[in-house]
């Protein structure tokens, strides 16, 4: 109830009271259809302020589901990417939550215009939004509310400038602050400011460690800084406050461990290389980049082959990926093209992620050797489940030219090969960017650790962690046989 309220029941009850006891004869009867009653005025007037008071409880209710709705609107529409909505709301909604109070009006009006400014931000009417924005100020004043929604239409509008500048004045406001600084980060981060950006989400770290945004971006700007050690920190925080699961803990923090490992090899410190390589390696056995350079490090050191074709090997089974297949074959320039056919059927053997790759790697080395029968039926069996790619149809203009005698249809080949698809990059899983090479960092959205394998034109559910260890000891104890 609010005081007013309060006041007229207590000044009832007391006029109540006293006629009451001045007069306890008088009558009011009340007949309506066959029904009767009669009160005493002091009974009637009680009967009147319960009744009051009812309504009011229940209008009470009814304000507070209403108040409750336009808070969720600031969570659901004002508030996005997990940011430290429950510590703003409150302020924010404040102005509006006692003008419902005291202005039912203005109350409806407000959470319309809110609603309004957030609908036309969305649909990219930046100039209806800045009408509602206005008729919202007119309402509720200067209130922090008025600031967050101009963010939101300086990010509609890119405009980043105006939109960093207004970022520090929320940060001033203790109650707001997680806000203006998730605004400077992300501003500063379009116009690649990544210092700047790193010194405002220390901030924020420092503040909260329990909100997505805070640890994705510390943890991203940390890593493009090379503050491996900081990066490593946020991503502990981060799972323990179970925010990152724990396969991209795995994977982000794999990769970070390699590109340590990286810089301690241009340091030629072949110690700590190794060091950050295998623990790279353990804590994401998917990782082709560390098992690649974990088996270059055994190859050029003491030509430890068997050691290399079994982290080679470990690898491929979970993330079956071509270059792995590339390197495996390199480890021993000695073996001629039937040798290596067999190496690349006993890495099919243990691919049921992929089996396409399979086809695809034993067609080049058939048509290598000539074996034209067999990479026939290679080809034929990938384009039965896939489109047809560069590489496979380079392959079906060598065999028509060569194994077939028909250069006519080799010519046809040829010619659709600008038409297909590409057979094999690392693709960016945030904006697509696709290389030849792998990289941690995006080099076009500069997103940390998000290039994978593709195949492209065969779906693939992504990397599995399996035990392998029968596998590797019988394919081991057939190279001790050899």
């Amino acid at each position: 109830m609010t005081r007013k309220t309060s006041i007229f029941i207590f000044l009832g009850l007391i006029v109540t009271f006293t006629l009451w006891m001045m007069d306890t004869s008088s009558l009011v009867a009340v007949s309506w259809r066959k029904v009767y009653f009669e009160f005493s005025i002091p009974e009637a007037m009680l009967f009147l302020l319960v009744v009051f008071a009812i309504i009011d409880f229940v209008t009470r209710i009814i304000r507070n589901i209403q108040k409750a709705q336009l808070k969720e609107v600031y969570r659901t529409a004002v508030f996005n990417d997990n940011t430290d909505e429950n510590a703003a709301i409150d302020v924010l909604a404040g102005k509006i939550s006692e003008k419902m109070i005291i202005n039912r009006h203005d109350f409806d009006n407000s959470m319309l215009l809110v609603l309004q400014a957030m609908t036309s931000i969305t649909a990219g009417d930046m100039k209806e939004a800045r009408s509602s924005l206005n008729k919202l100020k007119r309402i509720i004043g200067d209130d922090p509310i008025i600031d967050v929604l101009k963010m939101k239409i300086f990010k509609g509008e890119k405009d980043f400038d105006r939109m960093e500048k207004l970022s520090a004045k929320l940060m001033k406001n203790e109650n707001v602050q997680l806000i203006g600084l998730k605004a400077a980060v992300e501003a500063q981060m379009q116009k690649r400011e990544f210092k700047e950006a790193l010194e405002n989400v220390n901030k924020a770290y420092e503040l909260r460690q329990d909100l997505y945004w805070v640890i994705e971006s510390a943890f991203e700007l940390r890593a493009k800084a090379k503050d491996w050690e900081g990066a490593l920190q946020v991503l502990e925080a981060g799972l323990k406050k179970k925010i990152v699961s724990k396969f991209n803990y795995q994977r982000n923090k794999a990769i970070v461990l390699l590109e340590m490992a990286n810089e301690f090899k241009a340091k030629e410190d072949d110690v700590n290389f190794f060091r950050y390589a295998s623990q790279s390696l353990d804590t994401d056995p998917t990782l082709v980049p560390a098992a690649v350079a974990l088996a270059h490090y055994y190859k050029n050191n003491d030509n430890q082959v068997r050691k290399a074709a079994k982290v080679l090997m470990e690898t491929w089974r979970r993330n079956p990926v071509d270059v792995l297949a590339y390197e495996y074959l390199a480890l021993n320039p000695k073996d001629d093209l039937l040798d290596k056919i067999k190496k690349v059927e006993a890495l099919a053997q243990v691919n049921g992620l992929r089996p396409s790759l399979n086809n695809l790697l034993v067609a080049e080395l058939a048509i290598q050797g000539g074996l034209w029968k067999k990479a026939k039926a290679e080809i034929d069996m990938f384009i039965i489940n896939n489109p047809c790619t560069k590489k496979v149809c380079e392959l079906m203009a060598v065999y028509e030219e060569k194994g077939n005698n028909n250069k006519k249809a080799a010519a046809e080949w040829r010619k659709r090969i600008k038409q297909c698809d590409d057979d094999a990059a690392w693709v960016c899983d945030d904006c697509g960017h696709a290389s030849q090479d792998w990289e941690a960092v995006c080099e076009k959205c500069g997103s940390f650790g998000t290039k994978k394998w593709h195949l492209y034109i065969e779906k693939f559910e992504g990397p599995k962690f399996v035990d392998i260890s029968e596998d590797i000891a019988e394919i081991d104890n057939e190279e001790d046989d050899d």
